[in-house]
């Protein structure tokens, strides 16, 4: 009797022990398969090229904001470059889309509204038309006069626009992105790129305010974050 139930015992033991090796298992397999993780493995195939080419846009701002050589920050501007550094959010394909656009000059240049008294000419280029978590969208695009006949922005429209994340995750005032000017009626608009005015980093600079038609009711959580 009793190595009968030294015997029950043991498989009583064994059995135990094999549930909990399953459940470790399943444990395991779930932390692997079921939690997204960060990391440029969940970028499609293909994708890669994409995203080495956001970051390094990233790594670049960054080094013309605190190379002395070239930023046209303050040294303790730059310092807080250095140590804080600029905050993004990780690149998603999701927010790089293909955008109608209508061209539309008609409207006469005007003084373009910002946080100092300083008015750029401006005037409106076009509208780009689309559709983000099913919600649609209409941005303006604007040309600055005063660097129209520059060659580094002769060919550039101007895009500020704000969204729900303003405040939250990203700066209150808005941000920013540039587009060449296209030469069909569509476009590729990357809000990867979007980025924040300098005013977003110190107010001694002047910047464009975003006007209220640029203001998208619908949350963009891409480009450049709130600095911090």
């Amino acid at each position: 009797m009793r190595n009968e139930s030294q015997r029950n015992l043991t498989f009583i033991v064994f059995g135990i022990l094999l549930i909990v090796i399953a459940l470790v298992a399943v444990f395991f397999m779930m932390d692997s398969e079921d939690v997204p993780q960060k990391t440029a493995h969940n970028i499609k195939p293909g994708k890669e090229n994409y995203l080495q080419k956001i970051l390094e846009e990233r790594r670049k701002t960054e080094t013309e904001l605190t190379d002395t050589s070239v930023s046209r920050f303050s040294e303790e501007e730059r310092a807080h470059f250095t140590e804080k550094g600029l905050q993004y959010f990780y690149p998603d394909p999701a927010y790089r889309i293909k955008v109608h656009f209508t061209v539309d000059t008609t409207t006469p240049v005007f003084p373009f509204p910002t946080n100092t008294k300083r008015t750029p000419n401006y005037r409106i280029y076009g509208y780009l038309s689309f559709s983000i978590h099913d919600t649609l969208c209409k941005l303006t695009a604007y040309q600055n006069m005063d660097f129209k006949n520059s060659p580094d922005y002769d060919n550039t429209l101007f895009v500020p626009f704000m969204d729900n994340t303003n405040g939250i995750y990203t700066y209150g005032g808005g941000r920013y992105m540039d587009i060449h000017i296209p030469e069909s009626d569509t476009v590729v608009l990357d809000f990867n790129e979007a980025y924040n005015p300098y005013c977003a980093y110190s107010s001694r600079w002047s910047c464009p305010l975003v006007p209220f038609e640029n203001d998208l009711n619908v949350s963009i959580p891409a480009g450049e974050k709130r600095y911090k």
